[in-house]
């Protein structure tokens, strides 16, 4: 085993989201660039630098397409989607993973497990964004997200100590829940309101219901699609229609460099090669 540098984990994040535009292009299927990646392409044509983790958005009919390319063997050899579904991963979205890697995630307890490094990948719902349903399954995943997300992470690494001491307040009773279980609720009530179609086109949005607040996730058709590329670490991957529209509306002046006191911490605690040959990077 050999701990993987800041410098190798972004090296070998940077080759999965590869393998994923590689599976996409060859079947066809639509992603984009989201968070801190789309922010990281516009404004630094590459990773944020105090950044170390890689999101992307996907249409909820195409993730469930990757996900059946995956278990028919399109994936190359040392790639693999994680997800609550096989319980190799704890979240409700899915993380294409390098096999080759053991990472282990910021804030998360060690009882949570360990994966591969990972590139997430968020499934958006086509959704009637006029439909009281979907609302009322925003405000229930809302809770399921803050429900798991005190019950995954360890106390000792909260960001502040009020959140430190609601989180060792309520760990005797968290630790028991059933986190694969908690994931799939989320997944099925996102899923529930995913339409193939909205009669009412000015009333059909795209929408993040999995696990952020879907008020700060709703994309209007024209904003997302179609991509357009952009440069990432040398490399040219897709990214929404409107994306800088997309930013502003969820971060406000995203083209600001924040202070280092208001830099989110990295995402990955620490990373391991374990695969049969030495990396080589």
């Amino acid at each position: 085993m050999t701990q993987l540098e800041a410098r190798q984990v972004k090296a070998i994040e940077l080759d999965i989201l590869s393998e994923l535009d590689r599976v996409c292009r060859d079947h066809q299927l639509s992603y984009a660039l989201a968070y801190g990646t789309l922010i990281g392409a516009l404004r630094h044509r590459g990773f944020i630098p105090w950044d170390d983790d890689i999101d992307v958005y996907m249409p909820r009919d195409d993730y469930e397409k990757l996900y059946r390319l995956w278990q028919e063997g399109a994936l190359g050899e040392h790639y693999a989607l994680a997800s609550y579904r096989d319980r190799t991963s704890i979240n409700s979205y899915c993380k294409l993973v390098d096999t080759r890697t053991r990472a282990v995630e910021s804030f998360l307890d060690e009882s949570a497990g360990t994966l591969g490094l990972w590139v997430d990948i968020f499934p958006l719902e086509r959704v009637d964004v006029t439909d009281p349903h979907v609302h009322r399954a925003a405000r229930k995943e809302h809770r399921l997200v803050w429900w798991k997300y005190i019950a995954a992470s360890n106390p000792r690494y909260a960001t502040s100590a009020a959140r430190r001491a609601i989180k060792y307040l309520l760990y005797p009773i968290t630790r028991f829940a059933n986190l694969y279980a908690i994931s799939r609720r989320q997944d099925e009530t996102a899923q529930g309101c995913h339409r193939s179609q909205v009669s009412e086109e000015d009333n059909e949005r795209w929408v993040l219901l999995v696990d952020d607040v879907m008020s700060r996730n709703t994309i209007r058709p024209d904003e997302l699609f179609p991509t357009r590329t952009a440069s990432f670490e040398g490399r040219r991957f897709a990214i929404p229609a409107q994306a800088e529209k997309i930013l502003r509306d969820y971060y406000g002046d995203w083209q600001r460099i924040p202070p280092e006191d208001q830099r989110p911490p990295a995402h990955v605690r620490s990373a391991e090669w374990v695969g049969d040959q030495p990396y080589a990077g």
